[in-house]
Formats: C-alpha cells, structure tokens, sequence
C-alpha cells in the first residue's frame, strides 16, 4: 500500500512539474512572439519610411524639376500660374511623405505669408492674429499638410466665392488645442444649400482633413454677415 501510495505521489508531483515547464514553454513562446512581432513592425516600418522618402525625392527631382521648367518658361501666364500652384502642392506633398515634424512658429510663418499674399492679390483686406505667448508645439508632417490644405481651400473659398472685403485668421492654443479660425464679411454660404454647411465649396473636404487628424472642423455662416471657420486640433 505505502509502495501504491508513493507511485500515486510521485505521479502528482511529475504532473505538477510538467504542467509547471508547460507554462514556462508558452509563456517563453509567446514572448518570442511577441519580439518577432515587434521586430516585423519596425521592420515594416523601416521600410515604409525608405519608400517614403525615394517617392519624395523621385518627386522633387523629376516632376519637380519639370514644373519648376515650365514656371520659368511658360509663354502663357495661365499655364505658368498652373504649374506654379502644382509645383507648391508637390513640394507641400513632398513634405508630408519625409515625415519630419515642423515647428508650430514656423508653420504659422509660412501660412500667414501665404495667406495674406493671396488674399492681398485679391484685393481683399487680410488680418493675422497669432499667440502672444512663445510658440515651442510641433506639428506632425501630416498634421501640417492637412492643416495647410484645409487652410488653402478657406481662402479660396473668400477669394472665388465670398464677396468679401476682409478677413481675419487667428490661432489660439486653448486646453491644449491649436485652434485656428478664419472669418470673413461676405455674403455668407448660400441658403439653396439646404442649411447643410458640409455640401459645397469643400466644406466635406476640410472636414474629413480634420477628422483625420482627431480634430474638428466647425463652419458658421448665414446670408449677409460672413462664414466663419473653426478648426481644432489636439496638440
């Protein structure tokens, strides 16, 4: 009996010790899973980023050097004017795909002299409004092209569409938030479109922009007294 007793124990207690190196073997598994997991995602990453900048580059030094030629040697002005608008949103392109973050001061640079040299060509009244305090945020690449994006297609909104004789873009940082609003005092967004503010002029575009980047794009308009563009996004 005691000799029945002992084999049952030891039984217990092999069965125990092989469950034990069981667990240890998938838990020692599934953290080499777990490394060759993350190896291939950085590697896709690695890779990802190597193809990102050949396009880029292939881009700024084909179709970029292209515009660039007919820029410079266009007879027309129509034409020139083209490809001087393509050539800016390539290289704004280019920007996004080399993934390299931007200075919040710099972008808001770059913006307020874009915008005011449009609207200004345009007879029509601009104001900028930015932070009095020091601007130290940055801005993700594809944060910055879709910002500009949205941005562009305001103006051009006021420029094609509005009437307008002034406006004012202002940015503000508010519970963490870049905000940046752009008004005019044009004739407002028409009413044929049936109260939705999100049909027509690109107003689905800039919002789809800003949903992308966990942020909001908010339009108020009416007959006679302007529209207003608010865009936020998280910093």
């Amino acid at each position: 009996l005691q000799v029945v007793n002992h084999v049952a124990q030891a039984r217990v207690e092999a069965d125990k010790r092989a469950a034990n190196v069981e667990q240890r073997m998938n838990e020692r598994i599934a953290e080499v899973e777990r490394s060759h997991s993350v190896l291939a995602e950085q590697k896709l990453e690695q890779v990802t980023e190597r193809e990102r900048k050949r396009i880029a580059a292939d881009l700024h030094d084909d179709l970029g050097a292209k515009l660039l030629t007919i820029v410079h040697t266009s007879e027309s002005d129509r034409i020139s004017t083209l490809a001087r608008e393509a050539l800016e949103e390539m290289r704004l392109s280019v920007r996004g795909l080399t993934g390299k973050p931007v200075h919040l001061i710099d972008a808001l640079g770059d913006w307020r002299a874009e915008v005011v040299s449009r609207l200004g060509q345009a007879n029509i009244m601009a104001e900028w409004k930015s932070p009095a305090d020091d601007i130290e945020h940055t801005f993700q690449a594809r944060s910055y092209v879709q910002t500009t994006r949205i941005l562009r297609e305001s103006v051009s909104n006021i420029i094609k569409h509005s009437g307008a004789t002034n406006a004012t873009i202002s940015s503000a940082f508010q519970d963490g938030d870049f905000v940046l609003t752009i008004q005019d005092n044009g004739q407002g967004i028409p009413t044929e479109l049936d109260g939705r503010l999100d049909r027509g002029h690109g107003m689905a575009s800039m919002k789809s922009r800003a949903k992308q980047m966990h942020g909001q794009c908010l339009v108020e308009s009416g007959p006679g007294w302007g529209t207003v563009i608010r865009l936020t996004i998280p910093l």
